[in-house]
């Protein structure tokens, strides 16, 4: 009698599967999609997981949306949840679909940059204050500059600021926040060097190339740093049950 054949993978089979075109792709990365939201695989009797056709099609996308267009995990989840995995949609029309996401998303990534608040909103949009404000941009973890005399700060330390209310509600400040500020720079500088062989090419498509290596290796740096900080947290948790 013929062995009937399986209609799902395994995570082993599943990273087989896709290792000819993504050799960088593991069981740890798949996990980590599972945690952002991007995938949610059923489980077998023995409670491993299992994929089944549709979760292959999901996952090819995510990894080529990762590889060839370099968006952000935030940006393919909302994309994910616009697609009907059940219809064999043609090739071409998923990639003008793709084409035109990649436009709005450099639109509002035009209409972020832009955006700034002076000192005054900041403080009372995060409820933090200024002398407080001060201490922070004294430690360079955020930059306070000058335009047609207010003092105001950018829209990356506005997503800092939102962050650091937070972190203020559970006893961490400035002189806790310079552990993230010297990982960050050290991180960066070593990521620097990768790209500076590149950067100093004179080659008229180098920056181009540089850009393109650069947003992927933030997001490789940024999931590596993830995975490896949650598995220590689980470990100190499993320490004290």
């Amino acid at each position: 009698m013929a062995k009937e054949q399986k209609s799902y993978l395994t995570i082993s089979e599943l990273v087989k599967k896709f290792s000819r075109y993504y050799p960088d792709l593991t069981a740890s990365k798949l996990r980590f999609l599972e945690t952002r939201g991007l995938l949610s695989p059923k489980r077998a009797e023995n409670r491993y997981r299992i994929y089944f056709k549709n979760d292959v099609k999901k996952i090819n996308l995510i990894l080529k949306m990762q590889a060839e267009y370099f968006m952000p995990l935030e940006i393919i989840r909302e994309k994910l949840e616009t697609i009907d995995f059940e219809k064999n949609e043609n090739k071409e029309i998923q990639h003008e679909k793709i084409k035109e996401l990649q436009l709005k998303l450099l639109e509002n990534e035009k209409n972020i940059k832009s955006k700034k608040l002076t000192i005054e909103e900041a403080c009372s949009k995060f409820k933090i204050s200024k002398e407080y404000l001060d201490e922070l941009a004294e430690e360079n973890i955020i930059y306070i500059f000058e335009e047609n005399g207010k003092r105001l700060v950018d829209s990356t330390d506005i997503e800092l600021l939102k962050v650091i209310s937070e972190f203020s509600g559970f006893g961490i400040h400035t002189k806790h926040l310079k552990l993230f500020e010297n990982s960050a720079l050290r991180q960066s500088n070593f990521l620097q060097q990768i790209l500076y062989p590149l950067v100093m090419s004179k080659n008229k498509d180098s920056f181009k190339k540089a850009s393109r290596i650069l947003f992927r290796l933030e997001a490789l740096f940024t999931e590596f740093h993830e995975i490896l900080f949650k598995r220590e947290n689980r470990k100190f948790l499993d320490s004290h049950k």
